[in-house]
């Protein structure tokens, strides 16, 4: 008895008791696996079977009707039948042409038995040996169990269960997790492979997520046995990844410690990668990354984790330390050069490491269905500094909360990955000032330059500030202005007129033209600049309670 293989309509046909049966049609069906017997007479049943099963018939409901034998057949077949055996003695002694040759074009056995045949007896011989097939299955799967879970406790555990896997079915095994594993048994085999053959798979779960799954690639049909024994070791591999992720939880814990010590008070035992670059002089810098939606998901614990995972390799490969934690609405990283580069060629290496993370997330449906803004701080070279620069990229994260900011500065974006949006502190400009000036100043200068056409475009619900801002970031290119507001060109000279009547004449000569755009950056720094951000206040951690 072999378990691990299917029990066909051709293992049927070796009993005892079909020794008297011959196959009259549809022979390129014998391996179709039987999984239980039933008798069927009434014609019209046969949309209650359940398919894999091996039907005996006498034709007793046929009654003769070639038409009628044709349509049963064809019935049977759509349900998944494996095969129908026929007592060819009273009520149908012959199997008609058309049904022959439908089972030999489909490839379903047609077997029938030229003398009286006790159907009971059929019954309970293949019940019987697929209740005791059954049974030895269940008692092989318990000793599987046993000997997955111990090889979890072994170096390499992992391996040596595909290895094992492998050996118990002689299928070809491939592991892919959340953790970027790709493990496949024997080693010589590759992912390809299993495009090319039949394939199960089951997913693996822990902590009700899923953290991977496990492929099993056969030539033939598979057997209940595959499906068994690939659930069995899912779940040995599953326990395995959990640990991973246990001890996972526990580094997330102690960087969320520091690095919310870092943020908020610019000390804390910091680990030593960290304070041997500082020492050396090199540039750190922070990142504040954040989806563009607030959909929770986005935030759950097996995407904080992934995150992880996927951003040290990433950036180490660009010659930079990164370490990450969760923030209340996205994520904080801590960005160390290894290499003492200037500032501009860390940040264009920070940048190229952005790059590479969202390469390699790209592809995973649940990580990059949702767009990201990053903002990058400037370099700082002391922990004291730190909560500065993370008020530096929080400002630079926030402006991607607002379309058509690049009026105001250049944005530095070399991301070829629209998965992305990332804006450096450098690139602000003027507005970095802003953030040294006390607000009440600024709205200040804001009403003597710009106070006219604030009041009139909220009187009127005109955009006069929006058309100043266009014209300015234009060069002063009327042409160009009306292109990038897409306006006729009279309405561009009908709103300049409002604006000379509003300002006065001569606004568009330098000295005037320097303090009317550095308002208009003052305005919209305050829109931007008061609401309300994430802070970096410690969050809770997955797996915490």
């Amino acid at each position: 008895m072999d378990h691990r293989e299917p029990f066909t309509v051709a293992d049927v046909l070796k009993r005892p008791i079909f020794l008297t049966s011959r196959v009259a049609a549809g022979k390129r069906g014998l391996s179709r696996p039987v999984r239980w017997v039933h008798v069927l007479e009434d014609t019209q049943s046969a949309s209650f079977v359940n398919g894999q099963e091996l039907i005996l018939t006498t034709g007793m409901g046929l009654n003769g009707q070639d038409a009628l034998a044709l349509q049963f057949v064809q019935q049977l077949t759509e349900r998944g039948v494996s095969g129908l055996c026929i007592e060819l003695v009273r009520h149908f002694t012959q199997v008609p042409k058309s049904v022959i040759q439908f089972a030999d074009t489909h490839g379903f056995p047609i077997i029938v038995f030229e003398q009286e045949v006790r159907f009971i007896d059929i019954t309970q011989d293949i019940h019987a040996y697929l209740i005791h097939r059954h049974h030895h299955q269940l008692v092989s799967l318990e000793e599987m169990s046993r000997r997955f879970l111990q090889l979890t406790l072994r170096p390499q555990g992992i391996l040596q269960i595909l290895r094992l896997l492998y050996e118990e079915t002689g299928c070809c095994v491939w592991l892919k997790d959340h953790f970027d594993t790709d493990l496949t048994y024997p080693p010589e085999v590759t992912p390809a492979t299993f495009q090319k053959q039949q394939e199960i798979v089951q997913p693996i779960l822990a902590l009700d997520m899923q953290v991977g799954e496990l492929h099993l690639a056969h030539d033939g049909n598979f057997a209940e046995f595959h499906h068994f024994i690939l659930d069995r070791a899912a779940t040995a591999i599953a326990q395995e990844l959990l640990r991973r992720i246990s001890l996972e939880e526990r580094q997330l814990r102690q960087v969320q410690k520091w690095i919310d010590e870092l943020l908020s008070r610019g000390r804390a035992q910091v680990p030593s990668a960290l304070s041997s670059a500082l020492h050396q002089g090199n540039p750190c810098a922070l990142a504040a990354i954040a989806p563009v939606s607030t959909d929770t998901d986005m935030l759950e614990e097996s995407i904080h984790l992934q995150w992880i995972r996927q951003a040290f390799p990433a950036f180490y490969r660009e010659g930079i330390h990164a370490w990450i934690a969760p923030q209340e609405h996205g994520w904080a990283m801590v960005l160390t050069d290894l290499q003492g580069r200037p500032p501009h060629t860390f940040t264009s290496a920070i940048q190229k490491g952005f790059d590479r993370l969202f390469a390699q997330m790209n592809g995973r449906a649940t990580w990059c269905s949702n767009p990201f803004r990053i903002g990058i701080s400037q370099g700082f070279y002391q922990l004291q500094q730190a909560p500065q620069a993370w008020s530096q990229a929080m400002l630079a994260l926030k402006v991607h909360k607002r379309p058509g900011m690049d009026l105001f500065f250049s944005q530095t974006d070399s991301s070829s990955h629209s998965s992305y949006s990332l804006t450096c502190y450098d690139d602000l400009h003027t507005w970095q000032l802003f953030l040294q000036m006390d607000p009440a100043t600024l709205q200040n200068y804001i009403s003597d330059q710009l106070g006219p056409l604030l009041d009139y475009d909220r009187q009127n619900g005109t955009e006069l500030i929006r058309t100043l801002e266009a014209f300015f970031a234009c060069g002063q290119s009327k042409q160009h202005t009306a292109k990038t507001l897409f306006i006729h060109r009279q309405t561009l000279y009908y709103r300049l007129e409002q604006i000379t009547n509003l300002l006065g004449k001569r606004w568009e000569e330098p000295p005037r033209r320097l303090a009317l755009d550095t308002a208009l950056a003052a305005h919209r720094f305050l829109e931007i600049h008061q609401q309300p951000y994430p802070r970096s206040a410690p969050q809770k951690i997955p797996g915490e309670g």
